[in-house]
């Protein structure tokens, strides 16, 4: 269209005219230009949909999957008929049908169709859709994360060998320091196959059993403060659920703690819009969660943006700590504030 020829010239009318979205978007992953179908659809002025990145208007629950398929058109591969959800202007959610091609210019030319439809059954295979490839790339990460304290497990595990094979003697500090390094990386293989197993375990129904005071023993570069206003509360409960939810939120206060410091437990009775409930609170000084990530914190794959690069996990641990919660009846809630610390709530009716 650079030329200003005939061709140009009907090159931007078939774009302006165009039912169909059409965009074309760099591998940064902001628009640098799209159609009026857009602004129609979606009720968006041009310049705000150029002004953010894509992805920030996907859906949640749809975010790893398109930025899976991203990846795949940045490598040469063409997008046909990939499917996910983009949010309106409104706060509305429409789903999109994709066809996309990247250039060697690093543009990505594409076409989507609006192929939102009422019908139940087509809403539920998409989203059987999107659960698959959402397991697909979580597969992917988990595989990838749990190579990297393999990675030092063996390598520190082999130089020991290497010396003891040579005949070298092994002093104290070095070998305190190779323990030490093991250490932290079974840690982390822990924490992660522990949330695998909470995602195996909340369709199974048997989900392990964990206490404050292991945490105790296991971490003591962190303090517990344990504070049980009313030891006579009595509520219908499934203890291993609920001693699995406070094992999670112990977990995570210890993860995103990474400085050591307080991790603050208190049990009280409280009284919600439904009557009198058990209220467990777990407070820490951490990282904080970002405020716009406070929203989503429980949903399924979700991390927040401030530990998505610095600390490992897999976005599935609050997730089933809120499902076992409600399948008690209670509820759970989060404040928090970045670099300050958080706070997590739960509430267990009482009998």
């Amino acid at each position: 269209m650079a030329d200003g020829g005939p061709r140009s010239a009907e090159s931007a009318h078939f774009f302006s005219l165009s039912l169909d979205l059409l965009s074309g978007s760099g591998r940064d992953g902001y628009f640098q230009r799209v159609n009026p179908a857009f602004t129609r659809t979606f009720g968006y002025p041009e310049v705000e949909l150029l002004d953010q990145p894509f992805i920030s208007f996907v859906h949640p629950d749809d975010r790893d999957a398109t930025i899976a398929e991203f990846e795949r058109l940045s490598h040469g591969q063409p997008t046909h008929g990939f499917e996910h959800r983009f949010r309106c202007r409104d706060g509305s959610f429409r789903w999109l049908s994709w066809t996309a091609v990247a250039t060697p210019e690093a543009m990505v030319y594409a076409a989507a169709r609006d192929v939102t439809e009422p019908s139940c059954e087509q809403t539920a295979a998409r989203e059987r859709t999107a659960a698959l490839a959402h397991a697909d790339v979580f597969l992917a990460s988990v595989s990838h994360d749990l190579q990297q304290p393999l990675t030092v497990i063996k390598g520190q595990a082999q130089v020991m060998q290497r010396r003891l094979a040579r005949g070298e003697p092994v002093d104290g500090a070095r070998l305190e320091q190779c323990l030490a390094y093991i250490n932290v990386a079974v840690t982390r293989m822990h924490t992660m196959i522990q949330q695998l197993l909470d995602e195996a375990l909340q369709d199974s129904g048997q989900p392990p059993r964990l206490a404050v005071g292991e945490h105790q023993l296991a971490f003591d570069t962190h303090r517990f403060e344990l504070d049980v206003q009313q030891p006579s509360l009595i509520a219908l409960v499934d203890r291993p659920r609920i001693e699995r939810v406070l094992g999670n939120l112990l977990s995570n206060a210890i993860r995103y703690s990474p400085g050591g410091g307080s991790i603050r437990v208190r049990i009280s009775r409280a009284r919600s819009t439904a009557g009198d409930v058990a209220e467990i609170v777990v407070e820490d000084d951490g990282i904080g969660i970002p405020h716009e990530d406070l929203p989503c914190i429980f949903d399924r794959f979700h991390r927040a943006s401030n530990v998505v690069t610095r600390i490992v996990g897999t976005g599935l641990g609050l997730a089933g700590v809120r499902q076992m919660v409600e399948l008690h009846g209670g509820s759970i809630s989060v404040t928090s504030e970045e670099g300050r610390g958080t706070t997590f709530t739960v509430c267990i009716p009482l009998a």
